[in-house]
């Protein structure tokens, strides 16, 4: 049992949970990014497929910046900004060595001239929308971190599932306003762009609820994490939501 315990402990010390939060963050910025300049209908109107992962972002970043401060929530933020960054410019340089259908079976061509036309179209904006991202992200963070912690301290550390939904709301309205302003401004109708921004924040506020749920789980792990790699004892008491947890 002892042996046990020591190969678990082993490989609870490779597991960094900040490091795979910090990718699954870059994934879900770099899949929103690849599909928001396609639009889709949905109940009949239309919607941006990159709505559908923002907002696991900030289900990801609110409990790293509640369990590790603000600090070292902007630090991941930036880094993951800049990464997307640079994933779009090589995406773009690579688009641009498009494969000659002509030397393929006749067969294959369809397929290959397809592709290379996604390629091109999504080379065109992925840097823009890429810098979009960047500069809302930022933005819209800064003011979902500041107003989660604000109202941390205000009420004691209790509460992260409701302080969670608020200071979401706050960030998404902000990102999704800014980033739609300089990604979509002279791509799309203006009327177009409204209905993909009205359905972006409906959906987004609606899917905070749910999400809210996930991230104060992901809260618990955390601390739990956290006061396990300190060494703390079976009986410390970390505070949690609107109770103590013991960890």
């Amino acid at each position: 049992m002892k042996l046990l315990k020591d190969l678990a402990g082993r490989m609870l010390a490779c597991i960094d949970p900040i490091v795979i939060l910090s990718f699954l963050i870059l994934i879900s910025a770099i899949a929103s990014n690849l599909t928001s300049y396609k639009v889709v209908q949905v109940f009949g109107t239309e919607a941006s497929l990159g709505t559908f992962t923002m907002p696991i972002i900030l289900m990801l970043l609110n409990p790293i910046a509640e369990v590790y401060g603000k600090k070292r929530s902007n630090q991941i933020l930036f880094a993951t900004c800049l990464a997307e960054i640079l994933f779009a410019v090589s995406f773009t340089a690579l688009s641009q060595s498009q494969r000659d259908c002509g030397l393929l079976p006749l067969a294959d061509r369809g397929h290959c001239e397809a592709l290379n036309q996604s390629y091109v179209l999504i080379s065109e904006h992925i840097v823009r929308g890429s810098i979009s991202f960047a500069i809302g992200c930022l933005i819209g963070s800064q003011f979902n971190t500041r107003f989660l912690l604000y109202l941390k301290n205000l009420w004691s550390s209790r509460l992260y599932f409701i302080r969670d939904i608020f200071s979401s709301v706050i960030g998404e309205v902000v990102y999704t306003a800014i980033c739609f302003m300089i990604a979509f401004y002279g791509v799309f109708p203006f009327a177009t762009i409204l209905k993909i921004f009205a359905f972006s924040l409906m959906f987004k506020f609606s899917s905070t609820v749910v999400l809210s749920w996930i991230s104060q789980y992901i809260v618990l792990l955390l601390y739990r994490y956290q006061a396990w790699s300190e060494g703390a004892s079976g009986g410390r008491k970390v505070k949690f939501s609107s109770r103590y947890l013991q960890v």
